[in-house]
């Protein structure tokens, strides 16, 4: 082909006139659900974190304090190693009591830092991991209901979690859910009018 501008003779598949440099192609033109409406990350807070996990953090310290301290106890004995009364309990109770709060601090850090929900018109992106990385697309259309729930904590910090429930794969009750969370975010009531606003405009664009 040649160039509508300075009539020099081009390759076919060349967008740019290497004589004048006028592009030679339109651009392919940006489809509207191509364009981020939203983006949206989770706040980590770490005592919020401790707190939830409070209830599971108590019974692995009392589990692996007598697990681990009665199996260790017994070892020790059989080798005709003297060690104190109870000190292998107390040992791996201090290893859980320290360790578990200290493994869900980084795991929570790095998994949030690592999240990101991104809103088109017609559809989400959810971007989730550190040991295991989940990415997740989902329709506006196939979405059943949206709520917004506020805890205590989350109050305190202007925080939200909104959830997305979708049919469940493989079940045909219409009772089970699965979905997503876009969990621990700012402004949580706005960014809920925002993405029901959405889910209204794609299904009545799809009606």
């Amino acid at each position: 082909m040649y160039c509508a501008k300075c009539g020099q003779k081009i390759a076919d598949n060349t967008n740019f006139c290497p004589s004048c440099g006028i592009a030679t192609q339109a651009p392919e033109p940006v489809r509207e659900s191509d364009t981020p409406v939203l983006t949206t990350r989770p706040v980590f807070i770490p005592w919020a974190t401790w707190l939830g996990m409070l209830p599971i953090h108590l019974f692995l310290t009392v589990w692996g304090a007598g697990f681990f301290g009665g199996f260790s106890m017994f070892a020790v004995r059989a080798l005709g190693i003297t060690v104190p009364t109870g000190s292998t309990f107390v040992f791996f109770g201090l290893v859980f009591f320290l360790g578990f709060p200290l493994l869900t601090y980084i795991s929570q850090k790095k998994t949030y830092a690592n999240t990101t929900y991104t809103f088109y018109n017609t559809k989400l992106d959810y971007f989730e991991g550190f040991f295991t990385r989940e990415k997740k697309t989902i329709d506006y259309r196939h979405i059943t209901e949206v709520n917004l729930r506020e805890g205590i904590i989350q109050k305190r910090y202007g925080m939200g979690t909104i959830i997305l429930s979708t049919p469940a794969t493989g079940l045909g009750s219409g009772r089970a859910r699965s979905g997503i969370r876009v969990a621990d975010i700012l402004h949580a009531d706005r960014v809920y009018d925002q993405v029901r606003a959405l889910i209204e405009r794609a299904n009545a664009r799809a009606a």
